[in-house]
């Protein structure tokens, strides 16, 4: 991994939604201001209006739907982004917020390196407009508020591979195989990984644990349904999709996110993971 070095300029993103989210960033930006140059905006008002400038490094008050946002407006950029968790799990997340005191200083201090991870690039090609989206945890591609059976036409490259009927796709990174995905049956994937996974929601004809794909590999969907078709971009991007748009999807090569973390974080990852999922229940092998 590569080393983080000590920053100059530092952008506090926070979720709008949690005032112990700002009050937290104010803190952090009066501690740390007589060394760096500080600004402090909502998460909200970044998406909107952009950064007013381009920091060295991004910090996450919130939770991982609060990094994703951040990654969002960061979509482009080599700034990495520090999470500090107010929320629950926080997969992504760096920091607990009650460690902030204790642990801050020293990534801010350069005493870190920068993990990278895969993001998705998604083109909805439609009969009357093309969009791009970007995605870091996943593309879901579900029926609306009425329970009818979504029909999905999933192709790999250019290959008819099957036909899905439930209630939709979804479409995951590595990261993302640890949040919807990984709730329907998914398989998790090791961070550093950029292979994709391809998972039905309530298949009546479920695929098992759904399908791993490497990258190069376009994966193409046209779904269809008696009701609205929607897609969902990291679970904060929606629109209303057209009975057989087509929607690309595939790795990105080129448009990437990345992250403060620990020197050792490859060695404690999967040790954080299992404490996360609470996979550790009753006694150990050996007492």
């Amino acid at each position: 991994m590569e080393k983080f070095y000590k920053p100059n300029t530092i952008a506090i993103l926070f979720n709008e939604k949690l005032n112990e989210s700002e009050n937290l960033a104010i803190k952090i930006k009066n501690d740390i201001s007589d060394d760096f140059e500080v600004f402090v905006q909502s998460v909200a008002v970044a998406l909107q209006n952009n950064l007013p400038s381009n920091p060295d490094l991004l910090i996450s008050i919130g939770g991982d739907g609060t990094i994703l946002r951040c990654a969002k407006v960061l979509n482009g950029t080599n700034c990495p982004i520090l999470g500090i968790n107010m929320g629950n799990l926080g997969f992504l997340c760096e920091i607990d917020s009650s460690d902030v005191d204790s642990k801050l200083q020293k990534y801010l201090s350069g005493d870190a390196v920068i993990e990278t991870r895969n993001k998705l690039k998604i083109n909805l090609v439609s009969s009357n407009l093309k969009k791009e989206y970007s995605a870091l945890n996943d593309l879901v591609i579900s029926r609306g508020s009425k329970i009818r059976v979504v029909n999905v036409e999933a192709f790999i490259n250019g290959n008819h591979f099957a036909t899905y009927k439930g209630d939709g796709i979804v479409i995951s990174t590595a990261t993302g195989s640890t949040a919807y995905s990984l709730s329907l049956g998914g398989a998790i994937l090791s961070p550093s990984s950029n292979n994709m996974i391809m998972k039905p929601i309530a298949a009546h004809t479920s695929l098992m644990g759904g399908l791993v794909i490497e990258k190069d590999v376009v994966i193409s969907l046209k779904a269809s349904s008696n009701e609205d078709l929607s897609i969902s971009v990291d679970g904060f991007i929606d629109n209303l999709i057209e009975d057989f748009d087509q929607i690309d999807v595939e790795i990105d090569n080129e448009n990437k996110v990345f992250f403060i973390r620990s020197e050792n974080f490859e060695n404690l990852y999967w040790n954080s993971l299992a404490q996360k999922l609470d996979l550790r229940k009753g006694d150990s092998i050996n007492g």
